[in-house]
């Protein structure tokens, strides 16, 4: 008895999930009509348009960078609320903070490198 109601419910079961293939992938929009070659359209704005306003925008980002390292350094003034180590830091000497720069950050006593 328990055999033929596990074989009555599996068959129930598989009856209600049986799978559909999926239908293949194509570039067409799936509408015909006005609104088919929509890809045509997206990869053609894609070369025409993303691609020269990318080169356009790593150009701009390029010149202020170099145009940044042309500035002066800010004067070294030793203001006493200014880089303050109460506590060394726990690596190296204890100057030094992690991302240090010795262009540009300055230590409490002032620039490691003479500014050339």
């Amino acid at each position: 008895m328990a055999t033929m109601l596990t074989n009555v419910l599996r068959t129930a079961v598989r009856s209600r999930l049986q799978v559909t293939p999926a239908r293949p992938a194509s570039g067409a929009a799936p509408a015909g009509g006005e609104h088919s070659g929509g890809m045509d359209l997206w990869k053609k704005m894609s070369v025409l348009v993303a691609l020269p306003a990318l080169v356009i925008c790593m150009l701009n980002a390029y010149l202020k960078e170099k145009e940044h390292h042309e500035h002066p350094r800010p004067e070294f003034l030793p203001y006493n609320h200014l880089r303050i180590r109460s506590k060394a830091f726990p690596w190296g000497d204890g100057q030094h903070s992690a991302f240090h720069n010795p262009h540009v950050n300055a230590l409490p006593d002032g620039y490691e490198d003479a500014e050339e």
